[in-house]
């Protein structure tokens, strides 16, 4: 016993140590936040026996080989210049603005498009099912998580019903998303003659148990006319009938219009990634209305250069002028998008923030107090969604500029999530979704300044301890 104690302690220790140190320059390298970078360090030098295994499975490694793989494709999918409309009733400041989002899109702004607002889990899956029943050619389908539940169940088929018709159907699922969902599940979807495949974000990498890069995308495309993005997946918990949360409360959209040629591209890359096929689709652009809807559909993901996401929200914010309204059921951000808070209240700019009462992750959900403790600190007006848990993800910048998508307010969607999110220059969509936030700001309880300091100790200790962890959520 005491010679396996020595060989422990003069052999394993000492390696695990160096492990470490080795994991922590690897994350220096790698990590694209500095908050991120020291995290891992810290951990890695002083906690390797824990913190090399996590870092082994949710460590910074770059998802290079999605870029390497097929940017070429671009050019298969000519999304013209001319479409952009000739003036946006906007200043200069805010022209220069969308430029920049265009920028990282790689993708302009539209007119043409119609944008349909959709409330909840009822209008979204309605319409969704309607639109799978009406496809003549082509559906082209990815979620998060797809559960093997009622809706689930729905969902295929619905599917299957269009693959007998003769429907082309390609099917893209997350694997770490859909780790709950039953294999049979999907072999059934492919017995009917759909094209199912998992995205393959940690097998496609060599890395088998890496698993910090996740395909978080909810894109659908319909005979290359019409799109849907938003929040929601498939599953019963968004109709209300998870056992933790009776009621939940998401955002979803539907649209036509050149716009619809983005998210169809962004389809592309994904499906390409994971499964290797080269897809020739539709490209055509639907006659334009000048006086619909001007709009971008922005994906982001681990694969830009830079951290796209993360640069459009911020761009947004310091784009407003009037009012910023943030909803989004995870808010733990990093020091730049806080610090562009602040700067906004200090210009004199109404931000309000709605987060819900209770979260589904409980160490991001205490994350999220003290985030929240220092943007009421800062100024900014923060509401706690009050019947169930809010998972929308929307923002809402002067009335007139609304994003709806995947991406939550979390070092998660601005680094390591692939993302999705149509943005709508408009001010009568706008007004639409500012009656929605304010329905549901008049469901939910205001926070005051302070709130964490009347919370017990051990709470605060929790908390504190949670924000440390914020890079790696």
């Amino acid at each position: 016993m005491a010679i396996s104690l020595n060989i422990f302690s003069l052999i394993v220790v000492p390696l695990v140590y160096a492990v470490g140190v080795v994991f922590a320059l690897v994350a220096i390298s790698q990590e694209r936040s500095s908050q991120g970078a020291v995290a891992w360090t810290v951990a890695l030098v002083a906690m390797p026996f824990i913190s090399v295994p996590l870092f082994i499975v949710f460590g910074g490694w770059r998802f290079s080989g999605y870029v390497k793989k097929f940017r070429i494709q671009l050019a298969k999918a000519p999304i013209n210049s001319d479409l952009l409309p000739a003036t946006l009733q906007l200043t200069k400041t805010d022209l220069g603005a969308m430029q920049v989002i265009e920028k990282l899109a790689r993708f302009p702004f539209t007119r043409g498009n119609e944008v349909d607002l959709l409330v909840d889990a009822e209008e979204t899956y309605g319409a969704l099912f309607r639109s799978i029943d009406q496809s003549a050619q082509s559906i082209l389908m990815q979620f998060y998580i797809i559960n093997d539940d009622e809706v689930g169940s729905k969902f295929a088929q619905h599917l299957i019903s269009a693959a007998k018709r003769g429907v082309e159907i390609r099917l893209l699922y997350d694997e770490i998303g859909c780790n709950s969902t039953p294999a049979v599940y999907f072999d059934r979807l492919r017995k009917a003659g759909i094209l199912v495949s998992p995205f393959g974000s940690a097998t496609r990498m060599g890395k088998r148990f890496q698993i910090n890069f996740r395909n978080h995308r909810k894109i659908s495309v319909f005979d290359a006319q019409t799109a849907f993005a938003g929040g929601l997946n498939i599953g019963d918990e968004y109709l209300g009938k998870s056992k933790r949360h009776q009621r939940w409360r998401d955002t979803h959209l539907r649209f036509t219009g050149p716009t619809v040629k983005a998210a169809q591209f962004s389809f592309l890359e994904d499906w390409h990634w994971a499964t290797g096929e080269q897809l020739n689709l539709d490209w055509s652009v639907p006659t334009i209305q000048d006086d619909e809807r001007t709009a971008l559909f922005l994906a982001t993901g681990p694969a830009d250069k830079n951290d796209t996401f993360k640069l459009f929200v911020v761009q947004a914010i310091n784009a407003a002028r009037e009012s910023i309204w943030i909803a989004t059921p995870y808010f733990v951000p990093d020091e730049e998008v806080l610090t562009a808070l602040q700067l906004a209240v200090m210009r004199g700019i109404e931000v309000r923030l709605l987060v819900p009462e209770t979260s589904d992750h409980w160490l991001v959900g205490l994350a999220v107090h003290a985030w929240i403790d220092r943007a009421l600190t800062n100024g900014a007006m923060v509401n706690q969604y009050q019947p169930g848990f809010m998972h929308q993800k929307v923002m809402l910048i002067d009335d007139q500029f609304s994003s709806v998508g995947s991406g939550n307010m979390d070092n998660r969607s601005f680094c390591l999530n692939f993302e999705a999110t149509l943005i709508v220059v408009d001010k009568e969509f706008g007004q639409q979704i500012k009656t929605m936030l304010e329905r549901d700001f008049e469901l939910s309880a205001p926070m005051s300044t302070g709130h964490l300091a009347a919370r017990p100790l051990l709470f605060r200790l929790m908390v504190n301890l949670a924000r440390l962890a914020s890079p790696l959520l």
